[in-house]
């Protein structure tokens, strides 16, 4: 029953009956909306599926249930209790698909524990499009992926966990790394993702590693190929990614006067080379993993920012951050900030000199772009046929509300990033100098608390620039206007 119809019962059958048709009406729609949101979260998460399917490599850690926590009762309500059960059995399928993964399965196991599993997400994506209202050539699409009859070549992961990519970019979920008895050179191993000291005297002189990969996931007994006081390496990419841990924790020690990077006594770790024609670069816990990336990114290791970007997300008050929806996205700008004053230390570059880009050196020829994501101008980083238009707002009235991308923690951190650029570039000269050192003091003081929100973050902001510049100085002033510029409330009294 169209909507003209519905008005024109209701205005035949009088009050009573509009009462009882607005109400069913309301009910059908709020049904459709959560099966459409639950349809959306069950395609995405299926990627990582017909990913393995198609090449055999499990690249998702977590799969995200978030629509189905929050809609899943509607449905429960709304249909009969068969179509419930066959949507959960499908979210069921995704909680079992990593495991099925796991290479203790034989390849016979495998196959035969997957096809059943795919046959349930199957059913699951069939029940949900047809509530709510999805093209049928579209659902089709999905299922004959997960069934292997469409050809997926390898392309660039989008974001999970502390990944610089983000999931509006990419198509399908990386992840899931395990290193395990990774070791090589004199001094030092990795074991269970820990670095483990094979001689006292390496441990004192050792602060940033690099192991090599060497195009496997498994990431097996592999080499440490980068260390302090070694030699350096005749491949580019292990260069760059220890160049780049070697400029965070330069601006860590030497502009902020913390003696290591880590909340651990370790050395900064990066494995490079990680998995063939991967586009990844992310924080797992303890290391900094880099993917060669795949016809539209080069080397994760390109661009000191990015590879200091990737292991901010290790300093210890970033724990303060849950990532997703708005604080994941604070981490975010918080991560690609230090990243880029990093860049701009090592290279003594100015605010005005510098190009507030991150990973402008990441993006290949085929690409109509000029980096990942912009500071100065959020939502022009790049426009591009094959990855789409940069979708970061720069102010607050464009932010976006997204079950994708884990609530759009690369998409809005657009936001305070350009807060950041726009308090720097006010300032002028070296940002690392009072921009980067508000920022830093915010993070590090005592106001912050787990999941700070960008209001919670602009009051830290100002608080930091009263405290070590004094109130109404010209670094408190700017400050405010940069939150002022891009919509975001300051609270002084800290009841934002």
């Amino acid at each position: 029953m169209d909507s003209a119809l519905m008005a024109a019962v209701i205005g035949t059958a009088g009050g009573g009956l509009a009462t009882v048709g607005a109400t069913w009406w309301r009910g059908r729609t709020h049904l459709r909306t959560a099966a459409r949101l639950v349809y959306a979260e069950l395609t995405r998460d299926s990627a990582a599926v017909a990913y393995f399917r198609q090449t055999g490599h499990w690249v998702a850690p977590t799969l995200s249930r978030a629509a189905w926590d929050r809609h899943g009762a509607v449905l429960a309500r709304r249909r009969r209790g068969e179509s419930f059960e066959k949507v959960h059995r499908g979210y069921e399928a995704l909680e079992v698909a990593p495991f099925i993964a796991h290479d203790t399965l034989s390849s016979v196991e495998r196959e035969e524990w997957l096809r059943v599993e795919l046959k349930r997400l199957v059913t699951a994506i069939e029940e949900v499009g047809s509530i709510a209202q999805v093209p049928r050539p579209q659902v089709e699409e999905w299922t004959q992926r997960l069934n292997g009859r469409v050809s997926l070549r390898p392309t660039p992961p989008p974001q999970l966990g502390s990944s610089v990519v983000s999931l509006a970019l990419l198509e399908r979920f990386s992840g899931g790394m395990t290193p395990v008895r990774m070791y090589g050179g004199p001094d030092v191993r990795l074991r269970d993702g820990e670095v483990e000291w094979l001689t006292e005297e390496g441990a004192s002189v050792v602060n940033h590693v690099v192991f090599d990969a060497r195009g496997e996931e498994s990431l097996d007994t592999l080499p440490a190929v980068r260390w302090t006081g070694g030699a350096p390496s005749d491949d580019e990419v292990t260069e760059q990614a220890y160049n780049g841990l070697v400029a965070a924790t330069r601006l860590v020690s030497e502009v902020f006067g913390r003696d290591r990077m880590l909340a651990t006594d370790g050395p900064l770790v990066a494995v490079v080379h990680y998995g063939r024609e991967l586009s990844y670069g992310a924080w797992h816990g303890t290391l900094a993993a880099l993917g060669d990336g795949y016809r539209y990114f080069r080397p994760f290791s390109s661009g000191l920012e990015v590879v200091a970007s990737v292991a901010w997300h290790g300093v210890k008050e970033m724990s303060h951050f849950i990532y997703e929806g708005e604080t994941g996205a604070l981490a975010n700008a918080v991560c690609d900030g230090f990243g880029l004053l990093a860049k701009q230390y090592a290279l003594g570059q100015t605010a005005e000199e510098a190009d507030w880009l991150l990973g402008a050196d990441l993006l290949t020829a085929e690409v109509n772009g000029s980096a990942l994501r912009s500071f100065k101008a959020p939502g022009t980083a790049y426009d591009d046929e094959a990855l789409g238009k940069d979708p970061q707002p720069a102010h607050m009235d464009d932010y976006v509300h997204t079950e994708r991308d884990q609530g759009g923690v690369h998409i809005n951190s657009g936001i305070p990033a350009h807060a950041l650029y726009l308090l720097a570039t006010s300032l002028g000269g070296h940002a690392w100098e009072r921009a980067g050192r508000i920022w830093w003091e915010a993070l590090t003081g005592d106001g912050m608390r787990e999941g700070v929100l960008f209001t919670d973050w602009a009051r830290l902001t100002a608080d930091a620039a009263t405290t070590r510049y004094g109130e109404h100085s010209e670094e408190h002033q700017a400050v405010l206007a940069a939150w002022e510029a891009v919509g975001v409330p300051v609270d002084s009294d800290g009841d934002s």
